[in-house]
């Protein structure tokens, strides 16, 4: 029997497909943290309080609600491997911010309800953002001017005039910025990445990808209120921040995700877990030509968001990504990247990915696996990734490059579906225009849209 051919692997597999999947692995196993990553022009240095690898890096947190004190939780049960302190915390709800000085063993000094008061710590070297949508722009911009590491919870920002804001302070602090996407340390993104760099899918041609849940009862975002909250133990206005000023109204703080005026719901809080990523496994994520967006609120009515949203979205290079996205259906699209020569089928929840050949190409390349056997969508990983950088002075896989690029997209997308709109993008001058040519501002705190009917 020829050697080529004998069945040495699962499923029959053969020698020379088997030794190419096991040296994929080694590959991986043998880098520290993750397969490196184009750095695309960030050369973040390093904080002035962390001079080198044994230093420890002191960590304050900027929003101590639920995933503020998953950050927290995770961040201290790593503590010693990360060589971190956590310093300081920030909430300006009394309660919340009692939880995390209480878990963390924070004195009273340590805690503060004005993210300002925690910047002005000298000995802080990087803080964690996990407030409400409206508030990761004022938040990372002020922690970056106080010479701060950023690691800031998805989306980037509300709106896309205020992310530019937050890419110019970052590029101008030289500070090390990670977008919250704990999708994009998961292997499989990287291994792709590798082979569409390499030209072996050829030119890119479409892609797809979704996120999509169904609760029951129809409860999607909607949380309980904690009657103790009042506005005499949670600074209300303060919370609102730039967002319209309205009476206190503890629906609004505790199911802020609903309301259009906090954030833009599916296209901001469940797409970047698979378009980051995506983009990012493209090996070079561009900044997009025209972005369609269409989405519906006929099952969930208790909201201002959308409850079903798909995403189009055009780039110069050719490629297409369709992302979709829907909180009253969990049955979504599989993630797949296509190319001229060959196809990338993803696995869900797992760090799989397939490279399959075109049928006409099959004569000139074999079908590849790659599998990994790290756990998917890790918050560890991404913390460490982020720690190691402000130590080594590397970008970090999800900089702030891929968040400004898959962001901008975002936008776009609420923009388009609310507006009715097919939008064009200029990269040079950072505009929107129809297809026609009319300029189209951004939406921001100021735009009055109609609700979706």
């Amino acid at each position: 029997m020829n050697a080529e051919s004998t069945q040495i692997g699962p499923q029959g597999e053969s020698r020379r497909s088997f030794i190419r999947r096991t040296a994929a692995l080694a590959a991986v196993a043998s880098t520290p943290g993750i397969l490196k990553m184009p750095v695309y022009g960030q050369n973040q240095a390093p904080s002035a309080n962390v001079t080198g690898a044994n230093n420890r890096i002191a960590v304050g947190y900027i929003g101590t609600g639920k995933q503020g004190m998953e950050h927290i939780r995770t961040q201290k049960k790593f503590a010693k491997e990360n060589n971190i302190t956590q310093a300081a915390a920030c909430d300006l709800y009394a309660k919340h911010l009692a939880a995390a000085k209480s878990y963390l063993g924070l004195s009273d000094a340590d805690g503060f309800a004005d993210h300002r008061r925690l910047l002005e710590r000298k000995d802080i070297d990087a803080v964690i953002i996990s407030t409400v949508d409206n508030w990761h722009a004022q938040c990372s911009v002020d922690a970056v001017e106080a010479g701060k590491h950023v690691l800031c919870e998805k989306p980037m920002t509300r709106y896309l005039g205020e992310a530019w804001q937050v890419y110019d302070a970052v590029k101008k602090s030289g500070k090390v910025y990670v977008i919250g996407s704990q999708g994009c340390m998961d292997a499989k993104w990287h291994k792709a990445a590798e082979w569409i760099r390499s030209g072996k899918l050829g030119p890119l041609v479409w892609g797809q990808g979704s996120y999509c849940r169904n609760n029951p009862k129809n409860s999607e975002w909607t949380y309980p209120v904690d009657e103790e909250a009042n506005e005499k133990n949670l600074d209300w206005y303060r919370w609102l921040g730039k967002a319209p000023k309205i009476p206190w109204n503890p629906e609004h703080y505790f199911s802020w995700h609903k309301y259009y005026a906090y954030n833009s719901g599916i296209i901001g809080n469940l797409l970047p877990h698979r378009f980051n990523p995506m983009m990012l496994a493209t090996g070079n994520p561009e900044f997009p030509r025209r972005v369609v967006a269409t989405g519906t609120r006929k099952v969930s009515t208790d909201r201002d968001i959308t409850d079903t949203t798909h995403l189009l979205a055009e780039y110069p290079s050719g490629l297409t990504l369709v992302v979709a996205g829907s909180t009253v259906n969990e049955q979504g699209l599989p993630d797949v990247l296509r190319g001229r020569k060959a196809t990338l089928l993803f696995a869900s929840s797992q760090n799989r990915v397939e490279l399959r050949p075109e049928r006409i190409f099959t004569g000139e390349m074999d079908a590849e696996e790659f599998n990994d056997p790290t756990p998917a969508e890790s918050i560890a990983r991404l913390e460490k990734n982020f720690f190691d950088c402000i130590r080594s002075g590397q970008s970090p896989v999800a900089n702030v490059e891929l968040a400004i690029r898959a962001h901008t997209v975002l936008c776009m997308a609420e923009m388009s579906e609310r507006l009715g709109l097919a939008l064009f993008f200029d990269e040079k001058t950072r505009s929107l225009k129809t297809g026609d040519g009319r300029a189209v501002p951004p939406l921001s705190y100021d735009t009055v849209v109609p609700t979706l009917a």
